[in-house]
């Protein structure tokens, strides 16, 4: 599993458990607070009550009727009041009052508990106490919502419990509040939820973005390419890639150092076995158009090593770049045509006919010398490989900010087998002029250009005969 998916799921998991606790702790109190605010008027409304029945006692009685014929008014009372999600048509609270003993002796609720004895219960028996007074009963034992509060008050006579007082509540009447502030916690708690996991993906992506960046860079180097070393911040990562990428350069360069030397050693060989054999021919009495003819052989094959020294300093050079240096406005037109004009001379010996379609002002950001090597190559191999008398286009194109550079010539083309090898080192096929071949660095070194300047070179057959050769580069500087 990735680490990036570590880190969320233990995100995920820390979320869950803190949004879990919290959202039961807030369910459990929502429950309660709302209660306790309805109890606390309960209290009030049952002293008053209370109070008002201290006024009416007679022959050591509580004289209940005035009050019964309120309550029947009161209970007869509909009204519409709107508050907030709960509409309320009428009044909810019941009231009954319990002589000395106990013994129930009026009740609002149509008389049905007046005779009884309520001396055991809670309101009743605490308040005749003198302590405060107070229960929840269920109508129904086996439902919740069917609770009642009760809060009793004492009815006093000279400092003495003369009865109680009790003020009763269904919960149903805040159950409505109590529902709609749980549905709004538990919506909260949802989108807070959701809110904190996508901010914790985004932060275990951000905190992992180093990493992904460093593992892109070794799979891309993987791929044989030389990728600019990603920004990895601050930290243990960006040490981690600053070691990487050092002991990657060590071993880089042990391979380049063994590569090249093996493949420098074979291709010197054959100059170096020819001047060999050319000096050791020279000490014997030839003749002198034989002694000329060997002198030549050792002048030709010194400038075929110095080339391919020379070729082997510029390619080491541009492979261990990792960017552009002193880049600069390019007119590839006008290079194109100054290339040409270079060439002109051996344009005519060879009677090579050439069409060019460069067009005025096509720029691009690059260093102006590789370009210049890059594109002098290319011309060069079209006009080796095309026969005397044959023909040669070069274009220039833009499209989406890049510029194509197109060669076609009318030579043999490309055979099969060297498709995919013309652009390795060494590699190069005979000229149909001289039967030779060059040194095998050219295309290499046009490949390596093109990569530095974020480009590409491809190399194809053309129809019916010939060689097609597109670079491509962007117009501007690419990091």
């Amino acid at each position: 599993m990735k680490i990036s998916y570590r880190i969320f799921l233990g995100f995920v998991v820390i979320l869950a458990a803190g949004f879990i606790s919290l959202i039961s702790w807030i369910m459990s109190d929502v429950n309660v607070q709302p209660k306790k605010s309805m109890e606390e008027p309960m209290v009030d409304i049952a002293h008053i009550l209370a109070a008002y029945l201290e006024q009416e006692i007679r022959d050591n009685k509580i004289v209940t009727e005035p009050l019964r014929r309120v309550l029947d008014n009161v209970g007869k009372r509909r009204f519409m009041a709107r508050i907030y999600e709960l509409e309320k048509e009428e009044v909810s609270m019941g009231v009954y009052v319990t002589n000395k003993q106990g013994t129930v002796i009026f009740d609002s609720n149509n008389g049905q508990w007046e005779g009884e004895d309520f001396s055991d219960r809670h309101d009743v028996l605490r308040t005749m106490r003198g302590e405060y007074g107070a229960r929840t009963t269920r109508l129904d034992p086996g439902d919740p919502l069917s609770s009642v509060a009760y809060v009793g008050a004492p009815v006093m006579v000279n400092g003495e419990i003369f009865g109680v007082c009790t003020v009763s509540k269904p919960w149903k009447s805040i159950n409505t509040f109590i529902d709609t502030t749980r549905r709004n916690i538990l919506v909260a708690g949802l989108l807070g939820f959701a809110a904190a996991l996508g901010l914790s993906f985004f932060i275990s992506r951000w905190i992992t973005l180093p990493i992904r960046r460093l593992t892109n860079y070794a799979e891309t180097v993987k791929e044989g390419e030389r990728p600019l070393f990603p920004d990895l911040g601050k930290g243990e990562i960006k040490e981690l890639g600053e070691s990487f990428e050092k002991m990657r350069e060590s071993l880089e360069g042990k391979k380049y150092i063994e590569k090249y030397v093996q493949t420098l050693t074979h291709q010197l060989k054959g100059p170096l076995s020819a001047i060999k054999g050319a000096a050791e021919l020279l000490q014997e009495d030839l003749a002198e158009q034989d002694r000329k003819k060997f002198i030549t052989n050792i002048d030709i094959e010194s400038n075929r090593l110095q080339r391919i020294v020379e070729r082997m300093l510029e390619l080491a050079s541009l492979e261990h770049r990792r960017e552009l240096q002193n880049v600069e406005t390019i007119d590839l037109s006008q290079m194109v045509k100054d290339i040409v004009e270079e060439m002109s001379v051996i344009l005519e010996k060879k009677e090579i006919i050439l069409s060019l379609k460069v067009g005025e002002g096509f720029c691009l950001k690059g260093e102006r010398f590789l370009v210049f090597q890059a594109v002098f190559n290319l011309l060069q191999n079209a006009v080796d490989f095309t026969p005397n008398g044959g023909f040669i286009s070069v274009e220039i194109k833009e499209h989406f900010r890049r510029l194509f550079l197109i060669i076609r010539d009318s030579g043999a083309g490309i055979p099969d087998y060297a498709v995919d090898k013309v652009f390795d080192k060494f590699y190069s096929l005979q000229r149909p002029e001289t039967g030779k071949k060059s040194s095998g660095l050219g295309l290499s070194l046009v490949k390596e250009v093109a990569e530095l300047h974020k480009g590409e070179i491809t190399l194809k057959k053309n129809k019916p005969n010939g060689t097609v050769a597109m670079l491509r580069l962007p117009m501007g500087v690419f990091k």
